[in-house]
């Protein structure tokens, strides 16, 4: 029975050992225990039993050497994957942290924006209040829109004050350059009020009152600027409003407010007068446009250079005169 097994064996030694198989599980088989499963199956026979282990050892030597191939293949498949993984978070962050970045220099330059149009707002209303601050102390205001009561023809008659010697400025000087302080003073009287200390006089003292108040002195060898003209249209409880617009002036004088108007007669009316009419002049003059007729489509003006009265002028003569030195327009009225 014994040499019939040992003969089958040896017969089938070639094939392979029915022990490696057991040690291709999860869990390995201690050796010892098949050993002595071995030796209970070959009936205690030494020679099956050392051929036995030696099947033992030779699958458990195969199976060790696949258990740590496997082994090795599967660390560093877990290896590879470990820097995948580490190469893909630090990826992650990196993008994290760019957003992160464009996120804060787009919330910063938001911010400087808003702090630039802050800042321009506040300028601009800081601007305005100064505007409004000075135009309170220095008498200008919006011009109304409603028009004051219309003038009549004796107004513009009784109002005129000329700059020189004559019918309207009896004790006046043969020519002096009163043109401004005379203007100012006829708009004024014709909304009802009068330079400082006069009440309608015709003299020479009122256009050097007039004078002293604009300019703070009594040269009577300069002219007058619009800005002098003004600091007297306050100081005698007027308001005023300084314009270059030509329409606007129109406008002002359409809705019966006086416009002192500066200009060069010589480009509007001087042709149409003779030289005890109106006084000829080439250069920088101021008049006071006091009205607008309607019938005739022509305005009023009243010419501190005129020793006959107002004058009746074209919207073009008017025009001419006006663009040809300074293009100003001062309105005269009552707040």
């Amino acid at each position: 029975m014994t040499a019939a097994l040992m003969s089958s064996q040896t017969a089938a030694a070639p094939a392979a050992n029915p022990f490696a198989a057991l040690f291709g599980r999860v869990k390995r088989i201690d050796q010892q225990e098949l050993v002595a499963v071995a030796t209970t199956l070959s009936g205690q026979d030494p020679a099956a039993t050392q051929g036995a282990a030696a099947g033992i050892q030779a699958a458990s030597g195969t199976a060790g050497a696949a258990n740590s191939l496997a082994g090795a293949q599967a660390q560093q498949q877990a290896q590879a994957a470990a820097a995948q993984q580490q190469a893909q978070a630090a990826a992650a962050q990196q993008q994290a942290s760019a957003a992160a970045q464009q996120l804060q220099r787009q919330q910063q330059a938001q911010a400087v924006q808003a702090q630039q149009q802050a800042a321009l707002a506040a300028q601009a209303s800081q601007a305005a209040a100064a505007q409004t601050t000075a135009a309170a102390n220095s008498g200008v205001v919006a011009v109304p829109t409603s028009a004051t009561a219309p003038r009549t023809t004796q107004d513009y008659w009784t109002k005129h004050i000329a700059q020189f010697a004559g019918k309207y400025l009896p004790d006046g000087p043969a020519m002096r350059p009163n043109c401004g302080p005379a203007s100012v003073t006829m708009a004024l009287r014709m909304i009802g009020l009068d330079i400082p200390g006069f009440n309608g006089q015709n003299s020479e003292a009122v256009l050097d009152k007039a004078r002293i108040i604009a300019t703070g002195k009594n040269d009577i060898t300069v002219g007058t600027t619009d800005a002098e003209l003004e600091r007297l249209i306050t100081a005698s409880g007027a308001k005023w409003s300084e314009t270059t617009s030509f329409p606007e002036v129109t406008n002002w004088v359409k809705q019966g407010i006086p416009v002192v108007l500066s200009g060069n007669p010589a480009y509007g009316w001087n042709s149409r007068y003779t030289p005890d009419q109106v006084y000829p002049f080439n250069g920088g003059h101021w008049v006071t446009v006091s009205g607008y007729d309607q019938a005739t489509g022509n305005y009023i003006v009243n010419d501190p250079l005129s020793q006959i009265g107002p004058i009746y002028v074209s919207e073009a003569e008017l025009k001419n005169y006006n663009q040809a030195h300074g293009n100003l327009g001062i309105a005269v009225f009552r707040g």
